[in-house]
């Protein structure tokens, strides 16, 4: 029943809580998908390949601001 509200209505985004700002995660309310910002500003499934690439970029802002 949750997927076919998404599917009539659209999904409705929250906002995942992240230590950082740059990297923006939501999850949909009614069927726990979660999204992520691609370069574009456009939403994106968040699969593994966001997921390494919000690794990759976390490590360089900490190596960044480390030194």
């Amino acid at each position: 029943m949750k997927k076919i509200v998404c599917k009539l209505k659209g999904h409705t985004y929250a906002p995942i809580k992240k230590e950082n700002i740059l990297i923006k995660e939501f999850e949909c309310i009614h069927c726990k998908q979660r999204y992520t910002t691609d370069g574009y500003g456009q939403m994106v499934r968040l699969t593994k390949y966001w997921k390494e690439n919000h690794q990759f970029f976390e490590k360089y802002l900490a190596k960044r601001t480390a030194s």
